[in-house]
């Protein structure tokens, strides 16, 4: 899994998780949120000019996921609002279908995680 942090401002350092495992939501706030997300705030939107965009995974919804970004006053789309099966509705779609162009254009495949 990766995660990154994209905006008109920049991109975050990315983040694995090579683990195998899918990520809970306290892998998701402590290494996505906390290390990776508030930092690029405070760096790039400290005037409060965003919008967090998570995806549609259990964790980027779970109830202390939501009360961690509220507590944090992270402005976020709310589940009832991020459209499913639209990725064209979601910038960073577009940004992980060109990496994976990236990453597969010369026949490259995965051997191991």
């Amino acid at each position: 899994m990766l995660y990154i942090v994209v905006s008109t401002e920049g991109v975050s350092e990315p983040y694995f998780n090579t683990s195998g495992l899918a990520i809970n939501q306290k892998m998701y706030q402590e290494d996505c949120l906390s290390k990776i997300l508030i930092q690029f705030i405070q760096k790039h939107h400290n005037n409060d000019d965003y919008v967090f965009w998570p995806n549609k995974a259990s964790a980027h919804y779970a109830k202390k996921t939501i009360r961690f970004l509220q507590n944090k006053n992270i402005t976020f789309v709310p589940k009832e609002h991020n459209p499913k099966n639209r990725p064209q509705c979601c910038p960073v779609e577009g940004f992980f279908g060109e990496l994976s162009s990236l990453v597969y254009k010369k026949g490259w495949k995965a051997k191991s995680i």
